[in-house]
């Protein structure tokens, strides 16, 4: 759901907001063309994404963990059927 490369206060516009600290820079480029093209996202920062896409929170922590090293952390949220925001700490 792209949107006019800005960002505004109020309701999230996506499915997921990732938030991480990747030191591998091949790693952390991987996770930021995610975002940047098949996870249909918007950087609010260069560390934290909105985003949006079709994978589970189980399949969406499978493929952070995948770019992730032993000293590398990531954190992503996300809004479930009942509306209620989960929160999940990987690293």
């Amino acid at each position: 759901m792209p949107r006019d490369n800005r960002l505004y206060s109020g309701f999230v516009n996506h499915d997921y907001i990732l938030t991480f600290s990747i030191a591998d820079e091949a790693s952390r480029a991987r996770l930021v063309a995610l975002c940047a093209g098949p996870w249909q996202g918007d950087e609010v920062t260069p560390g934290t994404w909105e985003v949006s896409n079709s994978l589970s929170p189980d399949q969406m922590e499978r493929a952070i963990l995948d770019l992730m090293g032993d000293a590398d952390r990531a954190a992503y949220y996300y809004l479930s059927d009942s509306k209620r925001m989960f929160r999940v700490l990987l690293g």
